[in-house]
Formats: structure tokens, sequence, C-alpha cells
């Protein structure tokens, strides 16, 4: 049978009884019957976070599900497809109505003419949601809250599961209990799940519609919407607009026996009408393919096949291997044990930076993952600087998505620098997959130190895996490419002796354009040394300027003792985040007179707390080198500020906007602010840095942190360690892989499969 109906506990009454005598019923249901747990079974709250409140317009109530490939958002219904109407807006560019969104990895529409940017994601129709019919009455995602009861709704972190619970009475006479088990899977890229149980309370004629709903389609237009009966399947295409792109959506659906099947007339929708009998048991199962021209020339014939291969596969053999492939993700992680906050943020973290990246993709991580089109789906600095490190210390399989992202990206680089007359490679700030510039105010004037962090990320993955052949193919035609760029960028030194950057732009936004800006120019001469490295190493020629560039780049004179200003000019005005302490980390800057510690006690006391949330974690990362008892201060305000309930995602800002001159509402779900946070975690405690010829490390135990920190499954070119941070020791176990030698306060020192090693754990004394 199936996923059909499942027989009824107990003899079924055809006449209505008492609804309490229901409630035993159902209970005794859920205790035998597979799939009908009580809303409070197996559920783990460090691993999970509930709502039971039903909560229709508020868009943070919308739990998030995703595998790398497609992202998509819940409404606190269960499933289907909710627009939050003009009070709730999405971020910069487009400051739309939000809704709940269905997003594939690197489908993009052609942007409305822009300076800044060619592309934008679209959305897709919406596939989850089985709406339920009664008497007259749909359970659909605007229902009035007044007629559901025993409501919860949970988010399963580990599983990557949403379950929805409630009991529906649309009137005296009817009474539903309803369940939605959905999924997308991580097995399978191109497939996601949702099963609907039902307990009716009466006997009588009930429906469920399964509907892809073309309303929910952004910046795409319909080609195909039809339904098969037969068949049980629904159909609808769409193109991106601007594009030739289509992608299609598959609905393949499982009913009960004696199910009776009607199209809906000009829509991808099935009307199910089956006769059921008061506390009997009935499930409806689709299983939904989705696939797009990015992933092979015929997307509906794929996403037809992998429907039908998961309705053939079933339910419970789709989701052991979904959950199988989430729990190996789990293998690795960050426990702070006597810190259950920081456990239930830590998972909540996670668990949104891997449902928006995915092994062997061709897109990079955006702002909000794909979770909505905040920031227009566009790949920024988010990806290569706050995201990246996160991944690669514990999923370097998944860090390379980034920078293989900007290497697949790098012929469309070079023809952006050629049309400006200038060689090698220019990204540009903000774009979709292209990566075109679209006029020299978005390539050649805005936030150029964005060059300077790809190229560092591409090093730095070398360096984490030692992976020369992707070196010689991939990491050093991009670093020597941007090298190449930048120097003829910052042109031939001046009668000062210096090379200058003119104009330039940091990271601040509060200052859109400035001379010598000081993480801009820091940040060139680090580029330059690694680009003569990464040439050498592959076996590409070495520029000579590129040293003389490293060692007479200009930067702004001190506006304190120790500390560089922002750009020539600065007097001290706030700036929005992290820009010139960036220099320390992750770029490692030193000069004689330059003083890490000054330089973050200096701009940190002038960064607006209203700025976006990924600041802190850097306050973090460095306090712990230099000023160790604020490392806890900053941690906290990493991440307590920034969650929301109630699935403990983070949102971009504390408010609604994201500093003084944000263009449309903050971000959310923000999987950049996520990732700092977590990159905080990884990199502060540890003192993990990713320098040759051995990673460094110089932990220190944060001190609200008193029972410790444990990193299980740092990556490493020669394999695995887990790190145990206690306040007076920090051990290393090799669980994978050969001996790896690390630099440490006194010197290299090697761990083994036999002997851990062990060093002395810096206090964090206030």
């Amino acid at each position: 049978m199936g996923d059909g109906r499942v027989t009824a506990i107990g003899s079924a009454r055809r006449a209505r009884g008492a609804w309490t005598a229901l409630i035993v019923l159902a209970g005794l249901v859920s205790t035998l019957v597979p799939g009908i747990a009580r809303a409070d079974s197996g559920v783990n709250p460090e691993w999970s976070a509930a709502s039971n409140v039903v909560a229709p317009n508020d868009f943070r109530s919308a739990p998030y599900l995703g595998n790398g490939r497609i992202g998509t958002m819940l409404p606190p219904s269960g499933g289907g497809y909710h627009d939050y109407g003009d009070t709730a807006r999405t971020s910069f560019p487009l400051q739309q109505p939000r809704y709940t969104g269905t997003y594939l990895a690197g489908f993009y529409a052609q942007a409305a003419p822009s300076l800044q940017y060619t592309q934008v994601v679209a959305a897709l129709p919406a596939w989850s949601g089985f709406t339920v019919g009664v008497a007259g009455h749909r359970y659909q995602p605007d229902v009035d809250p007044a007629v559901v009861r025993d409501y919860r709704q949970t988010l399963d972190y580990r599983t990557a599961t949403a379950t929805t619970q409630l009991t529906w009475t649309p009137d005296v006479g009817h009474r539903v209990r309803l369940r939605y088990d959905t999924f997308v899977s991580r097995s399978r890229p191109d497939l996601a799940v949702q099963r609907l149980t039902l307990i009716p309370g009466f006997s009588g004629a009930l429906d469920v519609t399964d509907l892809i709903d073309t309303a929910a389609a952004r910046r795409a237009s319909p080609v195909a919407v039809f339904a098969d009966p037969a068949r049980k399947e629904s159909v609808a295409g769409v193109r991106a607009d601007g594009s030739a792109d289509t992608a299609f959506v598959v609905s393949a659906v499982d009913a009960p026996q004696r199910t009776a099947t009607a199209a809906l007339p000009g829509a991808s929708g099935i009307r199910y009408t089956t006769a059921v009998t008061e506390g009997g048991s009935y499930i409806f199962t689709k299983y939904v393919g989705i696939s797009s021209t990015d992933y092979g020339p015929d997307p509906r014939a794929a996403a037809t096949a992998a429907a039908e291969s998961g309705r053939a596969q079933k339910y419970d053999v789709a989701y052991r291997a979904h959950t199988a492939a989430w729990d190996r993700l789990w293998q690795k992680g960050i426990d702070i044990p006597g810190r259950d906050d920081y456990t239930r943020w830590i998972h909540a973290a996670l668990y949104s930076v891997l449902s928006s990246v995915r092994a062997g993709e061709r897109w990079a991580v955006q702002p909000a993952g794909l979770s909505s089109d905040d920031y227009g789906g566009m790949t920024f600095w988010d990806a290569d600087t706050w995201i990246f490190p996160t991944l690669l210390a514990l999923y370097p399989d998944l860090a390379r998505t980034i920078v293989d992202f900007r290497s697949a990206a790098l012929p469309h680089a070079r023809a952006n620098a050629r049309g400006y007359g200038l060689p090698g490679a220019l990204y540009p700030w903000n774009d979709g997959p292209a990566q075109r510039c679209a006029s020299p105010v978005g390539c050649g004037l805005t936030e150029e130190h964005l060059h300077n962090e790809i190229a560092l990320a591409q090093w730095q993955y070398y360096i984490a895996t030692g992976d020369r052949q992707w070196l010689r193919t991939s990491g050093a035609p991009v670093i020597t490419a941007i090298a190449d760029y930048l120097t003829a960028r910052v042109g031939p030194k001046m009668p000062d002796g210096k090379y200058h950057y003119v104009p330039a732009a940091g990271a601040d936004e509060y200052v859109p354009v400035s001379v010598d800006n000081a993480l801009t120019n820091g940040g060139v001469m680090n580029t330059m040394r690694i680009a003569a490295q990464a040439a050498m190493s592959a076996g590409l020629p070495v520029d000579p300027r590129w040293a003389d560039i490293a060692a007479d780049m200009a930067m702004p004179p001190d506006i304190a003792p120790g500390v560089p200003a922002e750009y020539l000019g600065y007097s001290g005005a706030p700036i929005k985040q992290a820009d010139t302490v960036l220099l320390s980390y992750p770029f490692s800057y030193t000069a004689p007179a330059y003083s890490p510690v000054e330089t973050l006690h200096y701009y940190f006391g002038r960064t607006d707390p209203d700025g976006p949330n990924m600041s802190n974690a850097v306050g973090a990362i460095l306090s712990a080198e230099y000023d160790p008892c604020r490392a806890q201060h900053y941690l906290d305000q990493s991440v307590q500020p920034y969650v929301r309930a109630p699935f403990n995602f983070q949102s971009e800002a504390r408010g609604d906007r994201s500093g003084a001159n944000a263009l449309g509402q903050s971000a959310w779900i923000f999987v950049t602010g996520a990732a700092g946070f977590l990159q905080g975690l990884l990199y502060a405690p540890t003192g993990l840095r990713w320098t040759a010829p051995h990673p460094r490390l110089n932990p220190m135990l944060p001190n609200g942190f008193r029972q410790g920190v444990t990193i299980r499954g740092l990556s490493l070119p020669t394999g695995t360690v887990t790190i145990h941070i206690t306040p007076a020791t920090t051990t290393l176990t090799l669980t994978s892989g050969t001996p790896t030698t690390f630099d440490t306060p006194t010197g290299p020192k090697t761990v083994t499969a036999t002997h851990p090693l062990r060093i002395p754990t810096r206090p964090a004394a206030c």
C-alpha cells in the first residue's frame, strides 16, 4: 500500500463521537503508526527549534530548507506560497514584498538596467504545500489562526526536516488533525519531498490539492503549466526574464487507494478526493523534481525523472538517504558544553550555511544563501571573506565551490578588465553568475578591496588543502590575473616614491569613494606577495613589479599612534562595518609602527552598532590574539543581538535597517552573519591561521566558556584533527590521515595517531 491509507487503529465509528475520545485515539495512533509521532517525541532542543503560535504574516516564522542547490521557505501553515505584503520587504537592490520563495542555484534573470549589476536571482513556482478541503473550507497558507489548535511547527537542524502539526477545525462539524513533514533531499540535489498525514474527526468527503503555484515565480515567466491526473503529476516550467534559461518543477504524488483525481483548470495542479472515516489515517506524499538548463539540456525530463524515481523509491528510503547525508556533515562541528544558548545558535547557524552550499556546484554562496532574494541573490565579498573561512576549516570540499566560482568567472573578469583598457581580471563588486561589469561605477570605483579578498581566499584554499594541481589550474591563474589588474590600477610610482590607489573604496559603506584606503592598499601589498608565491608554485611568470608594489604601496598617515587612518583625509567619523581592522585579520598586515591592538580599539569604538552583523566576529578573532579579555564580549555581540525566534536564524542587523544609509530592510536569513559568527568561534579560541609551511595555532579560552571548546573535524592537508581547549591545556587529536605539524608559540609541534599534541592555553585574563 506504500504511502496510501494506513489501517485505522481500532474500529472506526461511523457516527461522530466525542472529540476527547478522538484525541485519545489520535494519541494511540501517534505511538503505533510511523510518521504520526507526538509533537514533542524525539525532539532534542539542542538540535531543533519550534513555534507554537500560528503567525501567517510573520516572515521570520518561516523555516528554511535547502540542500545547496534548492532552497525554499515554508510558511507557518506547513507549505505553499505566501506573500507578506508591503510591510515586510527585501533588502537592496530589489526591495520587494517578502514571500515564501523557492530558488535554484544558478537560475538568474537579466536585471533591469543598472549601473552596478547585470543579473538577479529568479524565483521558481512554489512546490510545497498540500491544500486540504472540507465542506467548502480550505486549509492553506493564509489560514485564520482562530480555526487552528494544538499547533506546533518544528525545524530539526540535524535532519533538515520541517514538521508542522495542528488540528484544523473549519466548522463545528469538521475537525482534521494534520501533519506535514517536508525536506529538501541532501542525498539527491534535484529532489524535494513533502508528506501530509491526515486524521479526520468525521466521516465523509475530503480533498487534497497538490498545486505547483506559478504565482510564486519572480523575474520568470511560465512556459508550461499542466497536470496529468492519470500519472498523478503536475508540471510547471518557467523562463528567467531576459534569458533563454528555463527551469521545471514536477510533482509526482502517491495518494491513498480509491482516491479520485481531477486536474485544476489552467493550472499545474491536481485535486485528490477521497472518502474518509473518522479516526482513520490517510497519507499523501509528493515527490518534487526541480531542474534547469544549468544542469542539462532537458530540464523537464530531468525534473520528471527525479520526481518519479523519488516516488518509486518511497518516502522512508528517500528520507533515510537524506538524513544519512546530513549526519555525515554533522560529524564535524563546534561544541561548547555548559552553554545551551551557544549550542542552539551554533546548530542554527551551521545549518543555515550548510543548507546554502553543496560540493561540486558551480555557484558561490550569496548573503542570504538560497533562502530569499535579499541582495538580489548576487555574489559579494560575503562569500570569500565571511563564509569561505568557516567552510574551509571544516568542509574544504564545500569551500571549494566559492574559489571555483571565481575561477570559472575568470574569462568574464578578464573581459571586464579589457573593457576598461586594463590587463588582468576585474571582478564586479556585486553580480550574478556571469560576473559581468555593468558600468565603471559598478566595477572600477566600488569596493575594489574585493580583489584582494578573492586572491587571499584562493591562496588560503591552497595552503589549507595542499592541492598543487588545483593551484596550477585554478587558483594561481586567478591570483596572478588579479595582481596584473592591480598593478595597472595603482599605476606608476608618484614623485613621493610610492604607489597610490586613486580612487578607492573600502568596506566602510559610509564612504563610497576615497583615496588610499588603508584596507585596499594593505590588501594590495598582500596580493602582490602571494601572487609571486602562487606563480612560482604553479610555474607561472612572476612580474618583478609585484615585489616593488608590495614594498612601496602607500598607506594613509596614522590618525592615532599605531593606527592608520581609514583613508587619506579621514578624521575619525563613524564607520559602517569592519574595514581597517581587517588589515590585521585576515591580511596579517605588519609595519614598523603599526599596532593591531590600538587599531582594533580605535575602530571598534567608531563602528556603528546598527551596521551589518559580521564585524563583531572579526572583533572576537583580533581580541583573542591581542586583547583576550574582550574576546567573549565580541563573540556574544556577533550572535546575541541578531538571532530571532522561533528558529534561531540571524538577521543582518539589530533593527530593520543595516546602517544609516541602508537601502531596503535588513537581510533575512543572513547567512553571511551566521558564517561570521562561526568564523569567530573557529578562529578566535584556536588562534588558527592558514600559514605556510604549517598552519598556526595560538589557543586561548574565552572567559564565558568555562567548560571548554571543542572543534570536531578541523580539516588539514594531511587529514583531520579534533581540538579540545580547556582553561589550562589545548589538546589536538588526530582523527584521520597522517601526522600534522603546527606552528605554535613554542615552535613547530606534531600530532600523530598515537601521540596527541598538548600545548598551553592562554588565559583570557581580565
